[in-house]
């Protein structure tokens, strides 16, 4: 498993990607990471392509106007 973790308008967050091809995006509750968001890419074959995923997947949110707290 590979993480990643950003903070983005005061809220923290992990992306877990399992060197494959699926992602659990999460939030902190309770001192442990909770997934809220879960999503499949296939064909990723660096840490690098995996990290653009998520990315654009926050970035799409942003766009969207979506709140990224989900609580």
């Amino acid at each position: 498993m590979k993480h990643w973790e950003f903070e983005i308008e005061g809220a923290h967050f992990r992306a877990e990607w399992n060197e494959s091809a699926t992602f659990n995006m999460q939030q902190p509750i309770g001192g442990q990471w909770v997934d809220y968001h879960c999503f499949t890419v296939y064909g990723i074959e660096t840490d690098q392509e995996a990290l653009e995923c998520v990315l654009e997947m926050l970035q799409e949110e942003l766009e969207e106007g979506q709140t990224l707290e989900f609580i």
